[in-house]
């Protein structure tokens, strides 16, 4: 398989921008190029407040799905990402923000001691 995406380089980690289909722990080939992404692009962290926030009020609603989100609107959601992403191309979205929400979203971290 022969696949060109773009990526982000954070905190020291390599992140593909979109879900890429490979088995646990397997091998690939990465070259690495540079590109210029123009100056008037949102920094993620900024571009993504509105997702983020959508997140945080109704994740819990989806636990264990993947959902696809432009700001503040759930555009697709499903067991399988490739699914999802594909029903938010069909809608005209882009680059939506994909998420897996965990089965444990929203559920208290600590107990009674």
């Amino acid at each position: 398989m022969v696949k060109q995406l773009e990526a982000v380089f954070e905190h020291g980690v390599l992140r593909p921008l979109e879900p890429l289909s490979l088995t646990e722990n397997q091998r690939v080939l990465v070259t690495v190029k540079d590109i210029q992404v123009p100056e008037q692009v949102p920094e993620v962290t900024s571009e993504r407040k509105a997702e983020l926030e959508w997140l945080d009020v109704h994740g819990g609603e989806y636990r264990g799905q993947w959902v696809a989100l432009q700001g503040d609107a759930l555009i697709s959601h499903g067991p399988k990402a490739q699914a999802v992403l594909d029903e938010a191309h069909s809608k005209g979205v882009q680059r939506p923000l994909l998420v897996s929400v965990p089965e444990d979203f929203g559920l208290p971290s600590i107990g009674w001691f």
